[in-house]
């Protein structure tokens, strides 16, 4: 049932070595080659042991040079049970050696590094599965050339080879081998040319700029402000500043830019190698499958999921190129427009082949602050409810006074509302607005007010009529030395009308309706007029 016996009962455990043997197979006609393997359990050691309430333990050691999978089973002699658990036992390195036991290409080789990323001037350690009396090439190679060749002698089991990163490997080399063994030796089943790749990832922290930005963690818009740039190590460098509303960024999820990712990006492999080997000395009768495609570069991910868009105006700010010189630091003023919400300072960093970006997230806030919702758009004589949040971050405002003002909109009903406050909060308060019988451009203020404290808000919409185009057309034919008259009248809203007299010597063709058609969108927008 799953519970834990309560007395005490003895158990006999057993360790067993998993072993497996693999070869290739080909059939009469020579036509392909099968790969084939096959698998046994080696008895290695075998102990009773006493459980306690359920529970107990058992120590076991495995020494160099075994290795592998081995399988722990526990047995309950009385009640006919079983259970078991598979664990790989290994030293350093053991992954190179399971994938060339049990490969999945021929003429495969899969070879490690000690680490993923290298700092110039360090070590690098390959550890290649191999047997012993073979040679092997090793190949460091970039995105255009062959830097460095090494034929080294392979040892029985594997070989370790190490070298040093370079300032010109990075930022990447791949290390090519090439593995060589012995003709018609009988020690492994192994191909005896094996090829195989793996990017080296390598790094110059000289060419690393850490811009460090200090600012107040909270800004007030339309208030002098200042941020203050250096860099970690006091490095000299020539930047730049951005100070961008964190809802527009997020609109395509934004990053920082890191100059250095790019201009140190991944390179693929550019060295061509053509394997002939096989076809000259090869011990294979079959034709088996080849493994050179190698590369490197990595994918963009271009899947974008834009947030919501809020109704806070958004702000871009962009000031420089400067310079920093040696161990300098710098300050920079600047005043933020009316805005309310959060905005990230970005900095972007270049100096004689070094690149750094650094970062801050900054919230953009007043103790008052006011927030009105209005419609995109709105037709003419159209009226509507203008709701606005007013927000009290201190305790000390309690009598707050919005007032409201627009131009080319009618105020149906108080301009002034008073609004009182028991503790930091939020309410909200509404306006009655009317649309004039005209089209254009209307602007609201909204002014709110607590004692010192002042905040404004004004934003625009447009006030446009929904219903389609109507065009009158009046046609007459003047004979010579005749006189043309016509009582005219404009049609539509004002504003929005227009008037075009068209005299031709030959049929009216509405040359004006043909001439705008042209010009409108695809046909008169800038790829076709420039």
């Amino acid at each position: 049932d799953g519970k834990l016996l309560a007395s005490s009962k003895s158990v006999q455990v057993e360790l067993y070595k998993v072993q497996w043997r693999w070869w290739w197979e080909q059939d009469d006609q020579n036509s392909y080659a099968n790969f084939t393997q096959n698998q046994y359990n080696k008895l290695v050691q075998k102990d009773n042991i006493s459980l306690s309430n359920g529970k107990g333990s058992w120590s076991f050691r495995i020494d160099e040079p075994e290795w592998g999978r081995y399988l722990i089973l526990v047995r309950d002699e009385n009640g006919g049970h079983t259970t078991g658990k598979s664990v790989y036992i290994d030293w350093p390195g053991w992954a190179q050696r399971e994938q060339s036991n049990n490969p999945t290409e021929a003429s495969m080789l899969s070879f490690t590094a000690n680490k993923e990323k290298y700092n110039v001037g360090e070590d690098i350690t390959l550890t290649i599965p191999t047997g012993e009396n073979g040679r092997a090439l090793v190949s460091i190679e970039n995105g255009s050339r062959v830097l460095k060749t090494y034929w080294i002698n392979t040892d029985k089991g594997q070989t370790q080879f190490k070298f040093k990163a370079e300032k010109n490997m990075a930022p990447n080399v791949f290390a090519n081998i090439t593995l060589l063994q012995p003709h018609a030796q009988t020690v492994n089943d192994l191909p005896i040319r094996m090829y195989g790749a793996i990017p080296l990832k390598i790094e110059d922290p000289e060419t690393i700029l850490k811009p460090i930005i200090k600012m107040p963690n909270t800004l007030k818009p339309e208030v002098e402000s200042t941020i203050n740039v250096s860099e970690a190590k006091g490095k000299a460098m020539t930047y730049t500043i951005a100070l961008v509303d964190e809802g527009l960024l997020d609109l395509t999820r934004f990053k920082t830019p890191d100059p250095h990712s790019v201009f140190y990006a991944k390179e693929g492999l550019g060295v061509k190698t053509w394997d002939l080997f096989d076809q000259v000395l090869g011990a294979w009768g079959g034709n088996l499958e080849r493994i050179l495609s190698i590369g490197g570069d990595g994918s963009v991910n271009k899947n974008l999921n834009p947030a919501k868009a809020n109704r806070f105006k958004p702000v871009v700010k962009f000031l420089g190129p400067f310079y920093l010189a040696k161990g300098e630091n710098k300050t920079h003023k600047f005043t933020l427009p009316q805005y309310i919400g959060s905005v990230r300072a970005m900095v972007v960093a270049a100096q004689d082949g070094a690149y750094g970006f650094g970062e801050k997230a900054v919230e953009v806030k007043k103790p008052l602050m006011v927030l009105a919702t209005l419609p995109r758009v709105i037709g003419p004589g159209e009226s509507f409810t203008l709701p606005v949040n007013i927000f009290a971050t201190n305790n000390s405002l309690r009598n707050v006074s919005v007032q409201l003002q627009s131009s080319n909109l009618a105020v149906a009903g108080a301009k002034v509302q008073q609004l009182q406050f028991a503790k930091a909060g939020e309410q909200m308060t509404y306006f009655q607005v009317v649309a004039p019988n005209t089209v254009g451009v209307a602007k609201v203020k909204i002014i709110a007010q607590s004692g010192s404290e002042k905040t404004v808000y004004d934003v625009e919409m447009d006030v446009r009529n929904p219903n389609p185009y109507i065009t009158n057309v009046v046609a007459a034919t003047v004979q010579p030395k005749q006189t043309w008259r016509a009582n005219y009248s404009a049609i539509g809203m004002a504003g929005t009308n227009k008037g075009t007299l068209e005299v031709s010597s030959i049929p009216s063709l509405n040359l004006d309706k043909r001439l705008s058609y042209l010009i409108q969108y695809p046909h008169g927008c800038v790829e076709q007029t420039t």
